[in-house]
């Protein structure tokens, strides 16, 4: 590929006038390596970077613009330069910028010895094709020989790995950490891959989860507790979550055993074990309704009085359909918000509304 597409660059020089904008168009247009929407997208946003050069650096007079345009195998990089007394300042950032901001691949702003460059990067056709047009597999490929193709491969498994990072909430550690954590797994991944090996994902999985789980083991545990036993927390706590939805019903120390081929004690001290992640204060208030930890305890339950109550929802789920039983899981259990598990249904954040509602009126109906 890159012997038929070898990387370019050509610079032009312009004065820094309106009637430019016409030459700085068509200068993008003779690259040859941009399909219809993007050159479109390429002439708008150089368009928008002459006119605020013009508008607002306060140029010499005399002085002359000077467009670059980097061409290779991956992207068409456009640069403008101009005499500048010191870094562009974006911390507020007009019309002209916000629109390279929302088309560009990747923009920025550099300046060295009193020249100032605002320059964006727009994908390039490759050979003849696009890169959103490349396989997985075309761009995994490529991504071991040329990293320029890398951004690509992370923009499309990074969905993956938020998926992946969302298994390990509730255990102390920030969303954002965690999927912070998942997209470093994600990186090792790619630059560990070998397609001889076998497929991508199943190894990006094993990857990413191995980066969270020893993330969980260095920052997650308050109080020092052996490796082993933490790693059977983890996957206890795995199990159930995956027997519950397949069950439809409380899951019981006896069921997690029976799965794992463990002993009912050992399944009690590794639930045991996962208390001794990090703890919040009781007298601390929740996020969302103020109250505190220590309000919502109560010195006596009559929890037996409450059992039939209990027994009667556990068999208003098992009525439903699997895809409503899935559903309240991934709500209720797992604390999705409906845009969530529209993304991870393949289905509308519409749809799961009316599914939820549908399921919770039956649920009422049943109880009832």
């Amino acid at each position: 590929m890159g012997d038929d597409h070898p990387s370019t660059m050509k610079r032009y020089s312009f004065p820094p006038r309106a009637d430019s904008a016409a030459a700085v168009r068509q200068a993008i247009a003779t690259s040859g390596r941009l399909d219809a929407v993007r050159l479109a997208e390429a002439q708008l946003m150089v368009t928008e970077l002459v006119s605020n050069a013009i508008r607002h650096a306060r140029l010499p007079v005399g002085s002359q613009l000077e467009m670059t345009v980097d061409v290779d195998p991956a992207r068409v990089r456009v640069g403008l330069n101009h005499p500048a007394p010191g870094p562009i300042d974006l911390t507020a950032k007009g019309i002209g910028l916000l629109v390279v901001e929302r088309l560009a691949r990747r923009w920025g702003t550099d300046w060295d010895s009193g020249v100032a460059e605002v320059w964006f990067e727009v994908r390039a056709a490759g050979t003849g094709a696009a890169l959103s047009d490349l396989s997985d597999e075309e761009i995994l490929e490529r991504s071991i020989e040329d990293p320029r193709f890398r951004d690509e491969a992370v923009g499309r498994f990074q969905g993956m790995a938020t998926s992946l990072a969302r298994r390990f909430r509730g255990k102390g550690i920030p969303d954002a950490d965690l999927e912070q954590v998942a997209l470093l797994g994600l990186l090792n991944a790619l630059t560990r891959f070998d397609s001889d090996k076998g497929a991508f994902e199943p190894f990006a999985v094993t990857t990413i989860q191995g980066e969270l789980k020893r993330h969980l083991r260095d920052k997650a545990w308050s109080v020092r507790v052996p490796r082993s036993l933490q790693e059977r927390s983890l996957l206890v706590g795995r199990t159930a979550e995956s027997l519950a939805q397949a069950l439809g019903r409380a899951v019981l120390p006896a069921d997690v055993a029976a799965d794992l081929g463990i002993s009912e004690e050992e399944v009690v001290e590794a639930i045991a074990a996962n208390s001794a992640y990090r703890w919040e204060s009781i007298d601390a208030p929740h996020e969302e309704s103020g109250a505190t930890l220590a309000e919502a305890i109560h010195e006596e339950d009559d929890w037996a009085s409450r059992s039939e109550e209990w027994q009667g929802l556990a068999e208003g789920i098992r009525s439903l359909p699997e895809r409503e039983r899935r559903l309240l899981y991934l709500r209720f259990y797992r604390d999705l918000t409906q845009t969530e598990i529209a993304q991870e249904m393949g289905m509308s954040q519409m749809h799961v509304s009316r599914l939820l509602t549908k399921a919770l009126d039956q649920l009422r109906e049943s109880v009832d």
